[in-house]
């Protein structure tokens, strides 16, 4: 298996051979390759605008949906590194984590999860004394006709000719990952693409995984489970993925119906909620072949029940988030 020379790249490549297929499915949203590979130029032209330089951190605090692929491609166009940030971080873990990876640029949603108001968010921070210069504030899905503004005024593109040669390699520093630290805040572990390209190998072979498939993530996305599952294989697949903005049983199952999902990700605690839904009475237009599941332990009754109700095979890795997958 060939890796591509980065993820923009391979995402440029469906854009030019495939520009009308799919990349991302969200309620009755679809991003195409195109629209993917337009949007996410688009971020990071603007991130360019913003005078930054090779290297510098941007953190990206959005709620899961195309919102969040867009601007985690974004930074890599820019040669940034990103800082993924789960959508219910609270103050005290986004002051830790921007202190911690010397962030700078701060992208997020105008309203986040439980009605917080980003501006207000970044302006306590501020106070704080996080050095937050740049706010950016992505409307909607940040598909390319949607506003993007900065501290309230009007983003600004730098010319397209500036990311010539701006972005980044398979084994430069692309991704501030975060994890669970023994001292009650996250850790911060760096990540270049070669790490999830080869995680991605391991995960199509165990997994039979093709460019037919069609991917199911129910799984927070900055989140290694959810990165791998939404992020990184289907695109180097060139498959599409369905994503959730909020994970409902019974609505998850719908969507498996409509689109003819074919792999899942889902920690247990959700499949066994779709299993208790009775949303699997009727099998005949699932087309599912197999559950990625882990994070905690997998109860194997549970599992084996999710296996007769679907015909579907229930994997899981064993790895961590600084090493990835060991084992299958």
């Amino acid at each position: 298996m060939d890796f591509p020379t980065s993820l923009a790249a391979r995402v440029r490549e469906l854009a030019l051979t495939r520009p009308e297929d799919p990349a991302y499915f969200v309620e009755d949203r679809v991003l195409s390759w195109s629209g993917y590979d337009a949007a996410s130029d688009r971020l990071a032209r603007i991130l360019l605008g913003l005078g930054l330089i090779p290297g510098e951190r941007v953190a990206v605090w959005l709620p899961d949906g195309p919102a969040f692929h867009i601007a985690f491609q974004a930074p890599e166009r820019a040669g940034l590194v990103c800082l993924g940030l789960g959508a219910r971080c609270g103050s005290r873990e986004l002051e830790h984590l921007l202190r911690l990876a010397e962030a700078t640029t701060f992208v997020s949603a105008e309203i986040m999860g439980g009605g917080t108001q980003a501006a207000e968010m970044v302006e306590s921070l501020r106070k704080a004394g996080v050095e937050i210069r740049n706010h950016v504030i992505v409307e909607g899905d940040a598909f390319a006709e949607e506003a993007i503004t900065i501290d309230g005024r009007r983003a600004e593109l730098a010319p397209e000719s500036d990311l010539e040669g701006r972005g980044l390699g398979p084994v430069d520093d692309c991704l501030f990952y975060t994890t669970s630290g023994t001292t009650g805040l996250p850790k911060i572990v760096l990540h270049d693409q070669l790490r999830w390209f080869h995680f991605h190998r391991f995960a199509a072979d165990v997994g039979h995984l093709t460019s037919e498939d069609v991917f199911m993530s129910a799984l927070p996305a900055p989140f290694g489970f959810g990165l791998w599952t939404a992020h990184f294989t289907p695109t180097l697949l060139g498959a599409p993925t369905v994503l959730m903005r909020k994970f409902q049983a019974a609505e998850a199952i719908r969507a498996m119906h409509r689109h003819r999902v074919t792999v899942l990700a889902a920690v247990s605690t959700q499949f066994i909620l779709m299993l208790e839904s009775g949303g699997f009475d009727d099998v005949e237009s699932l087309a599912l072949k197999s559950l990625f599941t882990g994070g905690e332990a997998v109860p194997e009754k549970r599992a084996r029940a999710f296996e007769e109700a679907t015909g579907a095979y229930v994997l899981q890795f064993y790895g961590s988030n600084e090493t990835g997958a060991v084992s299958a």
